[in-house]
């Protein structure tokens, strides 16, 4: 055995990471296959909402008066 025996770290999380099992990022650093997946899910969705166009919101005037009718329940 190694006097350098220094357990690797999954960088997303911080937790330790089996060599075994873990998978490499992009960058070549060990990461659990959980957290890798999470990562990029939360990158593509900053991704869309960064490029998403705002929406035109259409503005309705409605008079009070009408509006209040509609609400009001019918009595006999």
């Amino acid at each position: 055995m190694s006097q350098f025996n220094h357990p690797y770290c999954c960088w997303i999380c911080g937790n330790e990471v089996d060599l075994k099992t873990c998978k490499i990022d992009e960058c070549g650093l060990a990461v659990h296959e959980d957290c890798y997946a999470v990562k990029v899910a939360f990158a593509t969705e900053a991704m869309r909402l960064k490029t998403r166009k705002p929406a035109h919101r259409v503005r309705h005037v409605v008079d009070p008066n009408v509006a209040l009718q509609k609400a009001r329940p019918s009595t006999p």
